[in-house]
């Protein structure tokens, strides 16, 4: 048997490395994908060293009652009490439905493509946005901060429409890892009502630390998990029930997509 020269044996652990390097991105690639369409579960270890289990059995525990609480709808809901409406025309033959997890790391992702798109043609009066808030990332990797940030928006739709969407926007702009479950923090939620002009209040404060829309958040996760078959997946977007699917193609293709199905249910309910 020959010994391989020196030289050969550099290149080859270089090619080696970087089939390595290959594998990786495409499983990353193919993770992206199957959680954006088909629903991923990610299992993060992690996420229990990182929070602390103590704290995050506690955080828990006091989530866990709330959740189980009664099932309050917030204010100027529809689709059922189960949605938060935004636009300025409610009547608008056109409805995007939305279903997203502020602890979601695509659905931030989404609204940083999508939300400028829609929320000009809500306002514009083209469209009506109907959002649905879930827990999804509670459910697959623990935690409470999805079924916590929902009620913290709900909390603000109380408020009125426009404090809904702007907290929204916020909670967003200021996602955590998705390792880090920060938002079950509900001094963290509160803070960022000081974001929202008009929002930071001591009857916002209050409803934050009620809990009392987190059943509401938990009943949108189980009409979501029926339409779905079971299948969980966020985010969601549905233009007139019909589902605008997310891909893996860069976020201007995503975007002139997105624009080019809006324009045409306009156009077609026009």
């Amino acid at each position: 048997m020959f010994a391989m020269a020196p030289e050969t044996n550099k290149h080859t652990k270089a090619r080696e490395r970087a089939a390595a390097a290959y594998a990786a991105d495409q499983a990353k690639a193919r993770r992206k994908r199957q959680y954006l369409i088909g629903g991923l579960v990610l299992v993060v270890i992690a996420a229990a060293v990182g929070i602390g289990i103590a704290v995050q059995h506690h955080v828990s525990q006091t989530s866990s009652s709330a959740a189980n609480g009664a099932l309050v709808y917030p204010s100027g809901t529809v689709d059922g009490g189960l949605a938060i409406p935004y636009g300025t025309d409610q009547n608008a033959k056109v409805t995007l439905t939305v279903y997203e997890d502020f602890r979601c790391p695509y659905c931030k992702e989404a609204e940083t493509m999508f939300n400028s798109i829609y929320s000009a043609d809500a306002e514009a009066g083209k469209i009506k946005v109907q959002y649905h808030v879930v827990n999804l990332i509670d459910q697959n990797d623990g935690g409470t901060g999805s079924i916590q940030a929902g009620n913290a928006a709900a909390c603000a739709q109380n408020v009125g429409n426009a404090k809904f969407k702007a907290y929204h926007d916020v909670l967003y702009a200021n996602q955590p890892d998705e390792t880090d479950d920060a938002y079950s923090s509900n001094s963290t939620l509160i803070s960022y009502a000081k974001q929202v002009s008009g929002l930071d209040s001591s009857s916002f404060e209050s409803c934050v630390n009620s809990g009392k829309y987190q059943p509401w958040v938990k009943k949108n996760y189980d009409a979501l998990k029926t339409a779905e078959g079971g299948s969980v997946s966020t985010p969601d977007y549905l233009i007139n029930g019909t589902r605008f699917e997310l891909t893996s193609a860069s976020a201007a293709t995503q975007q002139a997509n997105f624009t080019a199905a809006l324009n045409k249910a306009i156009a077609a309910a026009s």
